[in-house]
């Protein structure tokens, strides 16, 4: 479900001109579809743009929210795993109801402190890159491998393997199930396509950790209809 409102009063930047506003509230594997664009990188040189009074934003935004705080900084591409990137730096705009330009929180309480990778998700607006949505969802998968250190595969099937690795999702065998389950298996299997996702798993699913066996199996038999043997 997405929302989206048009630009509002600019209080402090009269200069500066503000995209439209866009809410969802949507699962990994639906904001994969949705996003033109989505690649791995990082956002420098963050500073502010402006702030922007706003009113009745569309759900999935709190009532309460009626000042937006604009920042932009300078993605640096790695890898472009969907769609197209004409350049390998270019300007990020993003807003937040939350003042202070953080991308995410650097708190190393926070397994956010951990990703080693940031896959965003993205789209053109303007001279600018933009999050899919502004607000209700997310704005990047954060993994906990290094890009470089993921399989020597293309951009795409490299991202599918690694969204399949527990390690790389900050997990251990003991807390990875449930969260593959709820989170990361749709996703994983969005961006492989099936054919190759299922096999993948059941790939896993014989390395010989039986809590991760137990997952593999346990989303092929309930997400997948299927087994982690492959019928004769």
């Amino acid at each position: 479900m997405v929302g989206a409102v048009g630009s509002s009063i600019l209080a402090d930047a009269a200069e500066a001109h503000f995209p439209e506003l866009r809410g969802s509230r949507v699962s990994l594997q639906i904001e994969w579809r949705q996003s033109p664009i989505v690649a791995v990188g990082e956002v420098a040189n963050i500073r502010r743009y402006g702030e922007q009074l706003v009113d009745h934003l569309p759900w999935p935004a709190s009532p309460g929210v009626h000042k937006m705080y604009w920042c932009q900084g300078d993605f640096r591409v790695v890898a472009v795993v969907k769609g197209d990137l004409d350049a390998r730096t270019r300007k990020y705009l993003w807003a937040s109801g939350l003042e202070g330009c953080k991308l995410y929180e650097n708190d190393p309480q926070m397994i956010a402190s951990r990703y080693q990778t940031r896959a965003w998700f993205l789209r053109e607006e303007g001279e600018f890159l933009r999050p899919a949505f502004d607000y209700g969802t997310h704005r990047f998968i954060g993994l906990c491998t290094r890009w470089e250190d993921g399989p020597p595969l293309p951009a795409r099937d490299r991202l599918g393997a690694l969204l399949l690795d527990a390690a790389a999702n900050c997990a251990t065998s003991d807390d990875f199930g449930g969260y593959f389950f709820q989170h990361i298996g749709d996703l994983a299997c969005e961006v492989l396509g099936k054919a190759e996702c299922v096999q993948r798993m059941r790939d896993l699913a014989q390395t010989g950790d039986a809590k991760l066996r137990t997952a593999y199996c346990d989303y092929l038999k309930w997400q997948q209809e299927t087994t982690c043997t492959e019928s004769r």
